[in-house]
């Protein structure tokens, strides 16, 4: 069985995976990782709207609500919508497939979610999406869980920025948060 995110595991299994791993919003030092994201990203630019593109347990948008932005978070496991709404992340919720969704939003974030998602796809989600700033992160590592979790799609940082470019994103910064490997991109 194939989960929402291109991988062997079941969608069930890899939330499971999750919240085994901490990766949840009772682990403070998790949150706090997206609370110092979330405040860098702030301190950078101007901004009001934010979407959670692949939002998974919904930390991201957790932490930007916190700041007053008006969230709304899109993701297409059952199981990670049902948490993130029992949380109260967003303003808003969206369950859909977002390399076909219509998303808007000031600032669009998408992290360790487009390795996922072959170029195919992703060129047809970039091409949905409107915004002015585009937060990325997307892990250049190979596993050997890769097939499992569904990372299909592995690019290096120069590879990614090349990707961006054909749809008018230029590179604003790297930033070290959530990862050492994130970009912030601004729309030209």
């Amino acid at each position: 069985m194939q989960n929402s995110f291109g991988g062997l595991w079941d969608d069930a299994k890899c939330f499971e995976y999750e919240m085994q791993n901490q990766i949840r919003l009772d682990n403070e030092g998790f949150v706090n990782m997206f609370r110092a994201t979330a405040n860098k990203i702030n301190s950078l630019i101007d901004f009001k709207t934010f979407a959670d593109v692949g939002g998974g347990v919904g930390t991201y948008s957790l932490v930007m609500k916190e700041l007053d932005k008006n969230v709304t978070y899109y993701d297409l496991n059952k199981h990670h919508f049902n948490y993130a709404m029992l949380h109260n992340v967003a303003n808003t919720y969206i369950k859909c497939d977002i390399t076909e969704a219509i998303i808007r939003a000031d600032l669009v974030a998408c992290i360790e979610v487009m390795e996922h998602i072959t170029d195919e796809k992703l060129h047809s989600m970039l091409d949905n999406i409107n915004c002015k700033y585009f937060h990325f992160s997307s892990t250049p590592h190979t596993t050997t869980w890769d097939a499992e979790w569904g990372h299909i799609n592995i690019k290096q940082e120069a590879e990614w920025i090349a990707f961006f470019e054909l749809h008018n994103y230029e590179l604003l910064t790297k930033i070290e948060v959530p990862t050492t490997w994130s970009l912030l991109f601004k729309k030209k």
